[in-house]
């Protein structure tokens, strides 16, 4: 029941974001725009989807060479299927499949596989934080999230806090103030030691900096596609490097928001309100988001898809085995 409303809610939410978007467009006007699109600029576009995969899958493979030695292809296949269900199927179940199936590919315990997924999501946010409050302040940007930089700043500290204690959980699991409560839970002690696995790769200053400077470069190759479609559309005088940044630092936080899959909706009207607050007509803003935002969707979907289905599964299997509906075939 949960998920169900989850789901609908979900759908409502981005349903409700998609209407306001498309509100008071001009659907002739929007088509006009299209066209006149420099479509080449979709091929480094498209290259630089797979540079930030690329660095995704890399990352994702230090975290998980502490427990098992990992193949850059096999993160990457799994990276790329994650997305791709994701960007399928609601509740962000290729998280859960990326996670799943990488402990069976792998041979590293489930705990320790979903560990490394946390630490990945909590670096995003310590990374992108860090690069976008860069970027505004070098390129003066102000308002929106930078009107409660005081939060942001305590919530990104108290994130880092929380990961720096799993990086030496093995030091507060033998510190004497916590090992007698460890040594009467030894269940917990366990469960502690296979979810600290996932955040060793941090431990060693050269892992550890590698890890941080592929999840900066991820972000980077984002904000570079932000700029890619920017000269598609002949808005590069507007959409300079430090924009590019706050646009993807906004989508990053319309995303997180519960919506439909692939987050249609979300995206489209977050990207369109700070375009409007650059002096972007709407119509124009409107089309460079949902024009990114469906090459982004498609080129990803297809190449995830097609990873999933040489690995020997289906959609449809996928989807009644995780949904616990016993649908799938």
């Amino acid at each position: 029941m949960k998920a169900k409303i989850s789901i609908t809610a979900g759908f409502l939410l981005g349903g409700a974001l998609l209407f306001l978007a498309f509100r008071n467009i001009d659907f002739g006007r929007l088509v006009e725009i299209y066209s006149e699109v420099n479509p080449w600029y979709i091929i480094p576009f498209v290259l630089t989807i797979l540079l930030e995969m690329l660095f995704r899958s890399a990352r994702w493979r230090l975290l998980l060479n502490p427990s098992r030695p990992v193949r850059l292809w096999d993160a990457f296949r799994l990276e790329t299927a994650g997305l791709a269900l994701s960007n399928i199927l609601p509740l962000r179940l290729g998280e859960v499949v990326r996670g799943t199936f990488g402990s069976r590919i792998f041979g590293i315990p489930m705990i320790t596989v979903f560990a490394t997924i946390l630490v990945e999501r909590a670096l995003d946010v310590i990374v992108l934080f860090a690069i976008f409050a860069c970027a505004a302040w070098l390129g003066g940007i102000t308002g929106g999230f930078m009107n409660y930089d005081e939060l942001m700043w305590l919530l990104l500290a108290g994130l880092a806090c929380a990961l720096g204690a799993l990086i030496f959980s093995d030091e507060i699991v033998a510190h004497h103030w916590f090992s007698g409560f460890f040594a009467r839970f030894p269940r917990l002690r366990s469960l502690f030691e296979k979810v600290a696995a996932g955040v060793k790769g941090l431990r060693s200053p050269k892992s550890g900096g590698l890890i941080l400077l592929l999840a900066a470069l991820q972000w980077l190759m984002d904000a570079l596609n932000c700029w890619w479609m920017a000269c598609a559309f002949g808005l590069e005088g507007t959409i300079n490097a430090f924009r590019s940044v706050a646009l993807v630092f906004t989508a990053a936080a319309a995303v997180s928001v519960p919506g439909m899959p692939g987050f249609f909706g979300n995206y489209e009207f977050t990207l369109s309100k700070v375009l409007a607050g650059w002096g972007v007509p709407k119509d124009i803003g409107f089309a460079y988001a949902s024009y990114m935002h469906v090459v982004g969707y498609i080129f990803v979907t297809l190449l995830g898809v097609i990873f999933i289905y040489s690995m020997g599964h289906s959609i449809s299997r996928l989807w009644g085995d995780f949904s616990g509906s016993g649908e799938g075939k």
